[in-house]
């Protein structure tokens, strides 16, 4: 079944005033409804049920309006009529039934049950306007009995309230589309399962990503101390000017005048920085600097050792009123060492022997001053 071109709309929905939430809702529902791509293939049916005419929403005031609504419902293929007490006594609704059925589309029209009880005989009760009753008449004898089986809203089904609203516009889809009820349903029901499974998968990724993104712009406290890997020596000083600068992007996080007996608290690190390598330099007088690409973690150490030249290597000259300074037997440090012609004495001490100053003796006689660490070729020993 497809939609006759010379149908404007699907269907005029035809309620009383004190009932237009309700109409309105049966509006959107209708027309937000999308069928199953393979249902709307192999029928040649329109994947969607629009436009719906509704007056409260689509009737331009200015024209007359009874015309107007009788031009309107000429144009929809089917009559959805809003049944309750106060629709059964509407002389509008009433009419509207009456107008539809002259125009030979009695078999098209749907009562949609919002409050009320059909064919109750009690005017309270009542929902199905006079005009349904009198051309679907309920009679006892089976023969006679004419009623016209409408779809309550509240009613349909088990489950909430808002499941049942749902089913019960199904069920008018599946008339005005011809359609077996349970089928559309039962694809109806594994479309939303899908769409409700689809919608926690994204929930949960979404909240997932959040957790994430909070957990890892959540700021942490890298503790990071540099340890002497060398063998240490009491009489050299300990370390001093030392430096500990983190480099984390564009961002430098620098520790001035560190302990290296106790480690440095860098605070307010980014947590997405730990496990990604970053740039660590250290310096400080009397070790050897470093610059190094290491992967961030909460709890570091990096190695560092002593600048062995700094106090071990000598170089010195003689100065003196004797020649030939490079026959002289010099000691440092318990070292003998061979000038050279010019006077110019080089020696490494090994680490674990070092000091700040050394004593030197010339040919057994001890001079009055010793070397003071570090020195340089240009320091002079007078003999």
């Amino acid at each position: 079944m497809s939609m006759n071109e010379t149908y404007k709309y699907f269907a005029f929905i035809s309620f009383q005033s004190k009932d237009a939430k309700e109409a309105l809702w049966v509006q959107k529902a209708i027309e937000n409804y999308r069928l199953p791509t393979a249902i709307s293939r192999t029928r040649s049916l329109p994947k969607r049920m629009r436009p719906c005419f509704c007056y409260l929403n689509d009737i331009n005031l200015s024209e007359e309006l009874m015309q107007e609504l009788k031009q309107r419902m000429e144009q929809s293929e089917y009559l959805i009529v809003l049944c309750s007490p106060r629709s059964a006594k509407s002389t509008f609704v009433n009419g509207g039934i009456d107008y539809f059925i002259s125009l030979g589309r009695r078999d098209r029209i749907i009562p949609l049950i919002v409050d009320g009880i059909p064919y109750s005989g009690d005017p309270d009760t009542e929902c199905y306007p006079e005009a349904l009753r009198r051309n679907f008449p309920k009679n006892a004898d089976p023969m006679l009995d004419h009623q016209i089986l409408g779809v309550n809203i509240n009613e349909e089904g088990a489950g909430s309230k808002r499941w049942k609203r749902q089913r019960a516009v199904l069920m008018v889809i599946a008339r005005m589309l011809g359609l077996e009820f349970e089928n559309l349903w039962n694809r109806e029901v594994k479309r939303r399962r899908r769409r409700r499974i689809a919608i926690t998968l994204i929930a949960l990724a979404v909240a997932t990503a959040l957790a994430l993104t909070w957990y890892f712009a959540r700021s942490i406290d890298i503790r990071l101390q540099a340890v002497e890997t060398t063998e240490q020596n009491p009489h050299l000083p300990l370390c001093q000017d030392a430096r500990l600068i983190v480099s984390l992007d564009n961002e430098q996080k620098t520790a001035d005048s560190i302990d290296l007996h106790a480690p440095v608290v860098f605070s307010n690190i980014p947590r997405r920085f730990v496990g990604r390598k970053v740039r660590i330099c250290f310096t400080g007088t009397g070790y050897l600097p470093i610059d190094t690409m290491l992967p961030l973690r909460q709890q570091m150490q990096i190695p560092i050792e002593r600048d062995a030249d700094l106090y071990g290597h000598v170089k010195v000259r003689l100065r003196g009123d004797k020649p030939n300074p490079e026959k002289l037997n010099v000691s440092i440090a318990g070292y003998n060492v061979k000038p050279t012609a010019d006077g110019l004495i080089e020696l490494d001490i090994p680490l674990a022997e070092q000091h700040t100053a050394y004593t030197v003796s010339v040919d057994t006689h001890l001079l009055p001053d010793s070397i003071y660490m570090p020195c340089g070729d240009n320091d002079i020993i007078l003999y």
